[in-house]
Parts: C-alpha cells; structure tokens; sequence
C-alpha cells in the first residue's frame, strides 16, 4: 500500500484487516483490491492533494461493510477447506464448541481427534497421530487455527474465522451431514521418507521429521521406537537432513549439565532442534533421568527472546514408564509422543522408485510380504542388494528369516515385544484368541483382560503399547496381528 503511495494512519488498522482475513494472502488480496480501488476514487475527489494519501478508519470499515466482499470471503475461505473434508470437520467441531461454549475453550489433540471421529469415522480412524498433527499445523498456516504453543489445546483463530465458517445451525448441519456427505480424499500429508545417506529409508516419514524440527515454537517431542522400527538412526537422521542448512542448530548434548544450558540458549531467529538421545547411551538410562528431562523441556525455555527451540528425545522400550502416560493420556503434558512406524505399501513404492531397487510389482509385493514393512528388515533387504547386485537373491535371503529359529527371535526381541512380561502374554492371549483373524479394539482388550488376568486399564494400556510397537495391521477400526511378526514367535514357540 505505501508502494502505492497509500500510508495506515494507525497500525492497529493493519492488525484489523489482518484478523478480519483471518491471515490468509489470497483473501488479503480480494480486500485490499477493494481498498486500493475505494483509495483511488477518494483520491480523485481530492484532486491535487498528495501523496502519500492516508488510509483511515472509516476507509476500512467501508470495504468491511461491503456485502459482496463479505460474501466472496467466506465462499473462498469455505473453499479453502472443502480442499480436504478433514479441514472442513476439524474447522467445524471447534466452531461449534466457540458457539456453544465461548471462543476461548480449547480441545487437546484427544479430545478434537475422538470428536471429529464420532461425526465421520471413516475419516480419522485411521489418521495416526502425526498425521493429524499435520493436518491441525497446516490449518494454523490457513489461518483457521490460533497456534496451540503454550500446548493447552485447539481453537479458532479469532471470531472472524468463526463467522467465515458459519452460523451455529451451519456448523451443526454439516457435522451431522459429514458421516455421508464426506469423502476420503488422497491426503495431501505427505508420508513418504527421504533417504540416509547409504540409501536406507529414515525411519521417520516426512510428516514426523516436520513435526520433530518445529515450526519456530518451543515444542517437546519424545519419539517411541525400537530396533525393529529403526528408533537408533533417529538423531542421525536429524542431523543429516538439516546439516548445511542456514540457520538451524543442533548443538551437541552428553551430559544433563549441557542438556540444561541447551535448553536456555540459542540466538534470535536461530532454530534451535535439541536432541536427547536415550538409545545410543552407552550405559542404560534409568527411567527418572528420561523423565526429568521431558519436565526440564517444558520448564526451561529459551532465555534469549526471538529463540525458538525443538526438544527431541529419543527413547525405546527400555523406557516403558514414560510411554505409559504419553500414550494413554494419563498425565496433564505439553511433550507429545511420536510413534515410529512400518512402511505401508506406498511409502515403499516410492522408495524402491527413488533408490532404483525392487521397483517390478511383484519384487514389491515380495518385499512388502517378506519384510513386513518392518524398516529393519527393509534395510536388511538393501544391504543384499547392495551386496549381490540381485534382487531376487536378495529377497530370497529375507525369506530365510521365516525357517531360521535364531534370526526370528532375535527379529522378534528387536520389536520390543518381549521388553515387558505383561506385553508377551497379552500378546500371546491375541494369538490363541484370533491367530490370523481380525478384531476390533474392545474385542482384543477383552482378550488380553482374560488371557492376562489383568483389568480393564492394564489390558488397555497392553493393547495401546503393541500397536506403538507395530505388531497390528489395521483395516479401518480392524487390527490383525501383523503376519511375519506372528510367524516368528510361532517359529520360536
């Protein structure tokens, strides 16, 4: 505006306009097109006058009366959410809390996911945790939600984003209609992986490695993992994929006294990525030292203002006491769990593509069945064929594991499943129950609870540290335990 030779007469009517279009560029560009145009007839009628030309209060709220710009804002912002239904449900359910309950009341990620899963199922079931992490950080870059950095929850950015999505018979109409209304579309999150160094795929897909680094907020993030999911190649993949990179620092952390000054350092506009590795300590961790740490993220911030720091710590089953309430919600947190996972179908395709390696579908498919999509054993299958320069052959090895007693237990202890007495039997109580059938997750608590003579909350919690540790496939709200993994305890006995 001042390039056009127009000057704000207060800045707060910059902040106005802002909030008015809730942040977003293309509809800052539908209201100052109405403002430069109202400006340049204003002009006119001053004939000789200026520049620069001032830009006052009543100029604003002329173009803020304007009934067509209004309605073209809201039809733009409602297209802008329609781009993926998720958007327009998550939008919803906290509009309808605003309407009912006040602007300000806020919902954990819990609460908005299961809240948005009882109006359309199908459309968060199977939408993990990061996943629908992204999904919340692309609506604060929207400009629907207000950033949740103090991590007590959700809501909508302001009361114009409110009035952009709708009445409060609106709202409740389209939450009712979403169950029908609404379709499954390709999720523009992107769940691919980038390559190490060798070749191997991380074992964090492109949305966790976004979520882990920040985005210029103080966050506290506690990856869960184990062998078998490639939880030991976590801080190095972090730092090989920011190394170089202007303006990131992941300064290096040993002992708790650094952990404490990393913590509080940095200069401003530095993004900051602190890495507590528990895996690659050279003598165990007790579990206190890991919880200090995640209380000590959350209570020791950057001293310097402008500084904005990413905690990441790294644990695997060694340190179930801490998973326990991460993954149950039993505890009142701001540090959120990410959980390291297979490769699905997909996430294999594209790297087998990108690598040049098992890129014939039916080398794919073998892959897939053979490995399990477990990463460990994808990195197995790409070391032989490295080696042999045969993909068949190299496949053929992977099938070995199948008949070899000692290579699936050890598979097997990689994945965590016997880290806990109680995890084997619950896990042992779902064989005999369903063996390769499918189950829902009441179903299999049951199963657990009787099998393990344990109660409702410990077969819960059972059931919730398996599927952290990948051992389920899922089908919707089905679960079936994961064929090779199965095939290896059995060959064990």
């Amino acid at each position: 505006m001042r390039a056009l030779g127009f000057e704000f007469q207060d800045m707060d009517l910059v902040n106005r306009v802002l909030g008015y279009c809730s942040y977003q560029p293309f509809l800052l560009q539908m209201f100052g097109h109405r403002l430069v145009e109202l400006m340049h007839r204003k002009r006119a009628r001053r004939g000789a006058e200026g520049p620069p030309y001032p830009v006052e209060l009543a100029d604003i709220e002329v173009v803020e009366s304007d009934a067509g710009l209004r309605d073209s804002i809201s039809a733009a912002f409602k297209d802008t959410l329609s781009l993926d239904h998720r958007y327009d449900v998550i939008a919803n359910v906290l509009a309808y809390h605003a309407r009912h309950r006040g602007l300000e009341v806020r919902l954990s990620d819990i609460e908005l996911r299961e809240e948005c899963e009882t109006y359309w199922r199908k459309g968060f079931e199977q939408l993990d945790t990061e996943g629908f992490r992204a999904y919340l950080s692309e609506m604060v870059g929207l400009g629907v939600l207000a950033p949740n950095h103090d991590g007590l929850g959700w809501h909508l950015r302001g009361p114009n984003a409110l009035r952009m999505i709708g009445t409060s018979n609106e709202v409740e109409a389209r939450l009712l209609r979403a169950e029908e209304e609404c379709e499954l579309q390709e999720s523009i999150v992107q769940e691919g992986r980038p390559e190490l160094s060798d070749g191997r795929p991380a074992p964090l897909t492109n949305t966790q490695l976004d979520d882990l680094l920040g985005r210029r907020s103080n966050q506290t993030r506690v990856v869960l993992g184990s062998p078998a999911t490639g939880v030991g190649d976590v801080a190095h993949t972090l730092r090989t994929l920011t190394a170089g990179i202007a303006g990131w620092t992941l300064p290096p952390v040993g002992k708790p006294s650094a952990y404490k000054q990393e913590l509080t350092g940095g200069r401003p506009r530095e993004r900051r990525v602190v890495i507590s590795d528990f895996v690659n300590y050279r003598d165990p961790v007790r579990p206190e030292t890991c919880r200090e740490a995640v209380d000590l993220a959350q209570t020791l911030l950057p001293l310097t203002p402008g500084v904005a720091r990413a905690v990441v710590l790294v644990t695997d089953t060694t340190q179930l006491a801490l998973w326990r309430p991460l993954l149950t919600g039993g505890e009142a947190t701001s540090a959120v769990p990410v959980v390291l996972r297979r490769h699905d179908r997909r996430s294999l395709r594209g790297w087998a593509q990108r690598v040049d390696m098992f890129q014939r579908e039916d080398r794919l498919d073998r892959l897939r069945e053979l490995s399990g999509g477990w990463p460990c054993l994808v990195a197995e299958a790409h070391r032989s064929h490295r080696e042999l320069g045969d993909p068949d052959e190299a496949l053929r090895r992977l099938a070995g594991l199948r008949s070899d007693r000692a290579r699936a237990h050890a598979f097997a202890t990689d994945t965590g499943l016997y880290a806990d007495p109680s995890l084997a039997t619950g896990y042992r109580a779902l064989v005999k129950e369903y063996e390769d059938g499918w189950f829902d997750w009441e179903s299999g608590m049951t199963a657990v609870a009787v099998g393990g003579e344990v109660d409702e909350e410990e077969a819960r919690w059972i059931v919730t540290c398996l599927d952290a540790l990948q051992v389920f496939d899922h089908e919707g709200a089905q679960l079936r335990l994961e064929p090779l993994l199965r095939a290896c305890v059995a060959l064990h006995g």
